[in-house]
Order: C-alpha cells, then sequence, then structure tokens
C-alpha cells in the first residue's frame, strides 16, 4: 500500500497549506492549532452549530494510515465558516453528508478497504463522469482524487502516470482546508440523489503556482445506491473538473467556477438572457444590466 509522506500532525494529513496567502506554509504548532480549536468552539456556540459527524472513528483495532484517527479541527473550522447551508438535526440531509463525509475518512484514513463500515465492501462501486467504475479494493488502490478526476482530460490530470501517493502530494499544499457540503437532496433511500460543492481558499501553491487566497469551487450532483444499514453500494458522481485545475493553474479566473458556473455553464447563473448576450455581441448593446459579477479577491 502507497503511503503519502508523512503529515507534521494528525490535523495536517492531506491539507497542509498555509492558513493565509503567502503565510509560512510550515506546520501549525500546537499554539496555532489550539488557537483554531479555541475559534472552532467559540463559533459552535455563537451560532449553534455543530461539527459533522464522521462514524467508525473510535473502533478498536483500525489500521489507521498515518498512525492514528485523523483530526478533524481545522476541516471543520473551515466547513463551518464556509457552508451555504444548515440542515436540521436528524434531517436526510445531514444524515447523507454525514455518511459521505464517514467514506471519505475511512477511504482516506484507514488501510483495510474490508474494514471500512461506511460501505458494503463486496458491492460497492464507484465512479465519476460515466468514467472506469471502480469496486472497493480497486479505488482503496488507486485513491479517491484518481477515482473522481478518472475523467479529466488528460492535458490537466493523466491518471495513467499519477499513483495513489503522488495524487494525494500534488494537492496537499494548494489549500489548508478543502470541505464539502451537500446541498440538496432530491430522492430518498434506497436511491439517493443530491447535490454537492467543494470549496477552499487557494492559499499555498500548486505545480508551482502560488496562490493568493482567492475561492475556489467545484458544484456536482451525485446518486448514491445504499442498503438498509443506510451502507454505500452503487456511488455515481457527476461534475466539471478541468475549471478547478485550470484555475490552480493560473489558466483561467477562479470567478469561473463560482455559483455553479463550472456545471451550468458560464453565464448560467447571470441571469442575463441568450438574446442580450447576442445583442451585446452583434449590436454593442451595453452588458446586462441584472446582475454582474465581479472576480475580486475573497476575503478569508
Amino acid at each position: 500500500m502507497s503511503m503519502a509522506s508523512d503529515p507534521p500532525s494528525l490535523a495536517q494529513t492531506y491539507m497542509r497549506g498555509p492558513l493565509v496567502p503567502h503565510g509560512h506554509g510550515k506546520p501549525l504548532s500546537k499554539e496555532e492549532l489550539d488557537g483554531l480549536k479555541e475559534e472552532l468552539a467559540s463559533i459552535k456556540k455563537e451560532f449553534g452549530l455543530v461539527e459533522p459527524e464522521r462514524a467508525f472513528m473510535d473502533e478498536k483495532g483500525v489500521q489507521w494510515r498515518f498512525g492514528g484517527p485523523p483530526d478533524y479541527t481545522i476541516a471543520n473550522l473551515y466547513y463551518l465558516k464556509g457552508k451555504t447551508k444548515n440542515h436540521p438535526p436528524g434531517s436526510l440531509e445531514m444524515i447523507v453528508e454525514n455518511l459521505v463525509k464517514t467514506w471519505e475518512m475511512e477511504r482516506s484514513h484507514k488501510l483495510d478497504p474490508n474494514s471500512h463500515r461506511s460501505v458494503d465492501p463486496k458491492r460497492f462501486h464507484i465512479s465519476a463522469n460515466g468514467g472506469t467504475k471502480f469496486d472497493n479494493d480497486q479505488a482503496n488502490k488507486v485513491g479517491n482524487y484518481n477515482v473522481l478526476l478518472d475523467k479529466c482530460p488528460v492535458e490537466l490530470y493523466d491518471v495513467d502516470k499519477i499513483n495513489w501517493e503522488q495524487s494525494h502530494d500534488k494537492f496537499h499544499s494548494a489549500f489548508a482546508a478543502f470541505p464539502w457540503e451537500l446541498l440538496e437532496v432530491f430522492s430518498p433511500p434506497p436511491k439517493v440523489s443530491f447535490s454537492w460543492r467543494h470549496w477552499g481558499h487557494f492559499t499555498g501553491s500548486y505545480e508551482g503556482k502560488e496562490g493568493d487566497g482567492r475561492l475556489i469551487e467545484m458544484y456536482g450532483f451525485g446518486c448514491a445506491e445504499v442498503d438498509s444499514q443506510l451502507r454505500l453500494i452503487d456511488v455515481e458522481i457527476f461534475y466539471k473538473p478541468g475549471p478547478f485545475i485550470e484555475a490552480l493553474r493560473g489558466m483561467s479566473k477562479s470567478c469561473k467556477t463560482w455559483h455553479g458556473n463550472d456545471i451550468l455553464g458560464e453565464g448560467a447563473t447571470s441571469h442575463c438572457p441568450f438574446i442580450e448576450k447576442m445583442k451585446r455581441t452583434g449590436w454593442k448593446a451595453p452588458d446586462c444590466p441584472v446582475r454582474k459579477v465581479k472576480c475580486n479577491k475573497v476575503k478569508l
């Protein structure tokens, strides 16, 4: 089993970018991590928010990839500060969101795929954008990034030339955290369909490109078949990875990933009718007055 480079701590296993643009990028000190924990506790108390529940983290006998269960202080803090939804406790939305987060935790941190409790190990399959359908062992071998980027254009990310370890090392310096939230659920079990959002502030670096703290988002859709124990059986994920990689590389502006532009198509969220765009192009009409979105730097 490939092992990612040793993390500085169990709070920085995968995302290890600086907290602010052009920050020191060094492992967080105990004092810095304690400060983040205090901020997390303060936000929860002030706004009545709850942290995600990742199940099966306290089980005995687990072979942990980094020697112990992960510390989600940083991920949970940035999740609470940046999420756009606040699902009621016990709602289907919260249940599905926690299931996905549990799956991600197990896939990223538990070495033995047959010990993953969030899936049915014998029946589990996952694919992205109609690409390769990986079974439980195959998905564990190649890693989450290579599964989800399987259909990414090869000029942006060539899955055939990137192994498990390389795929994780490739992204870990870009963000301090890269939270995920479930937006809406459209159908109940056993075939759960849902929309989702991934986001982070590009404070670190990617392939030598230095970030400046701008927000980069991904939006997508998923369909997950679950059994009577709410274990994942078959998962299909749909999204466009290209704009995300292009924004990291500096090939396009990060604002092109905002507001679902990556899956709806650029301009779909501007509320500007197509005919108005034609007028602007052909008749040199002024910009659509309904909505203008400026690609400004987003404050952290």
